[in-house]
């Protein structure tokens, strides 16, 4: 208790410089700590967009042969059927594959049309995917396909291009329909297609880089109906999680060449593209940023560490007689160290609680801002602060850290003095 009071008092007789570090340190903490949640929510947001849609799939399509070989003459395009699906789905470690086709038709409402053509499809590739309808409508059913029936889903961007009056476009904030357009029809072609289902607003991706907002689906068997020799424009196939994804995308291209006698070695013939092995260099980059960001806090806390040392400094110079009356009746230099530094570790503990407490209201104010419907927002997948425990820990021993080195030198100072010099001291 002699210890922590005396502790009180040298802080007390610093109290203005003192004050002013313990601010440093908490606007120090506040910096550190919210860098790091907002890279945490930005890595985790890119990850959680980036695996959405197809993100986590094999994506097997036909391409165009670069060099003779079999029935294959350079420049010559391999088609993929709907029966090489069977094929891929029995492969060992192929968890479910979906094709998908794409028909190069117009889809309009009047003078309105979308960009994107529709994508034929099976009720399973929903499920592949991972989205989902909005309330009021549904998806394809098996007796949509079984009756080539002529329905058709459409994502939230694509809806409005058909059904809004509106030609304004905002491009930070998403378009929203005044009124649910399910129920109503749209030309596909020359065909006129009833709407079912709206998709749920996602910034995924699907096939080729498609948006899922600016997507198009009719039922595969009504594709086939109007495109009975028509190509599938890829297979896309999920793994399960046990197994070696790149031995799943050669086998994969394997079976497909062998299939058409096309060569193994033409990489533009058959393309297998393994979209989460592709992320990699993606999630490496954001824990470069998360690190570079926690880098410019630590900076930051070392400035405040450079005012806890002033202090300390400040603090040794002043009780200079009593560290030397203190060893003159025994104290050793190991106890004058630890004194001084468990002072700079108290300034230190006091600034980091407040700057915590501080972060954690901010991160949850952040949290609660309304930012849905910004389409950056959405395109970053919809990130938010995250406080986590290990950031929590990893800024807890920075502060320890740089407490203990803000308070070596002093205490070594203190340390060396002797009563000798204590006494002959003004």
């Amino acid at each position: 208790m002699f210890v922590i009071r005396q502790m009180i008092q040298e802080m007390a007789a610093e109290k203005v410089r003192l004050f002013l570090t313990i601010l440093a340190v908490v606007w120090a903490t506040v910096c550190i700590t919210v860098m790091l949640a907002a890279g945490e929510g930005l890595r985790q947001g890119l990850i959680r967009s980036s695996e959405s849609g197809n993100g986590k799939l094999i994506y097997l399509n036909g391409g165009y042969a670069v060099k003779d070989f079999g029935r294959f003459h350079q420049g010559e395009q391999l088609k993929l059927k709907p029966e090489d699906i069977d094929v891929i789905r029995a492969l060992p470690g192929v968890k479910r594959a979906e094709p998908s086709a794409i028909g190069s038709i117009n889809v309009t409402n009047g003078d309105n049309g979308t960009w994107q053509s529709p994508l034929a499809v099976f009720p399973g590739y929903r499920d592949l995917m991972g989205f989902d309808i909005s309330p009021g409508g549904r998806w394809f059913n098996p007796m949509d396909i079984k009756e080539q029936r002529k329905v058709i889903v459409l994502g939230q961007s694509a809806a409005y291009q058909l059904f809004s009056e509106n030609d304004d476009f905002d491009w930070i904030d998403s378009p929203k329909l005044t009124s649910n357009p399910v129920g109503k029809t749209v030309n596909v072609g020359n065909e006129e297609f009833t709407l079912i289902g709206l998709l749920k607003s996602d910034s995924s991706y699907i096939e080729n880089g498609i948006p899922l907002d600016y997507a198009v689906f009719v039922p595969f068997s009504t594709w086939q109906r109007f495109k009975p020799h028509g190509a599938l424009n890829a297979i896309n196939i999920e793994p399960n999680k046990a197994v070696d994804r790149t031995v799943v995308a050669q086998k994969a291209k394997q079976v497909i060449a062998r299939k058409y006698g096309a060569s193994m070695e033409d990489a533009q013939l058959i393309q297998v593209q393994d979209l989460l092995l592709r992320q990699k260099t993606m999630r490496r980059f954001l824990i470069g940023l998360q690190s570079f960001l926690g880098i410019i806090g630590l900076v930051t806390l070392g400035v405040a560490g450079i005012g806890i040392a002033n202090v300390m400094y400040a603090t040794v110079k002043r009780a200079t007689r009593d560290i030397g009356i203190r060893m003159a009746i025994g104290a050793t230099p190991g106890d004058i160290k630890r004194h001084y530094l468990l002072q700079s570790l108290l300034t230190m503990t006091i600034g980091g609680a407040l700057g915590l407490t501080l972060t954690f209201s901010l991160v949850e104010l952040l949290q609660s801002l309304p930012f849905d419907g910004n389409v950056i927002y959405d395109e970053l997948g919809k990130p938010k602060p995250e406080l986590s425990v290990p950031i929590v820990l990893i800024v807890v021993l920075a502060l320890a850290l740089v407490g203990i080195a803000a308070a070596w030198f002093p205490a070594n100072r203190a340390a060396s003095i002797t009563p000798l010099e204590a006494l002959q001291n003004d």
